[in-house]
């Protein structure tokens, strides 16, 4: 994936990602990566992780968040 714009920051973004999955007791077949897409306002990134904020509750940096490592990224989106 192409590096993400700084733009992008503060932004509410859609981030398409595959996220390592564990697996006990499955089949060879079974075990891979699972895409997903997750979105919310790109607060941070650097070249460790991106954090997304799903929700925050309200007068609060409190909320739910999303950490992705850049190299799971397929693509990001603006929304």
């Amino acid at each position: 994936m192409k590096k993400i714009p700084k733009s992008y920051l503060q932004k509410r973004v859609a981030v398409t990602w595959v996220d390592p999955t564990g697996h006990i007791g499955s089949d060879l077949s079974e075990v891979d990566l699972a895409e997903c897409v997750s979105e919310g306002i790109l607060v941070a990134m650097d070249d460790e992780k991106l954090i997304l904020q799903t929700s925050i509750y309200t007068g609060s940096k409190c909320g739910d968040y999303t950490c992705i490592h850049p190299s799971l990224v397929r693509q990001v989106r603006n929304l």
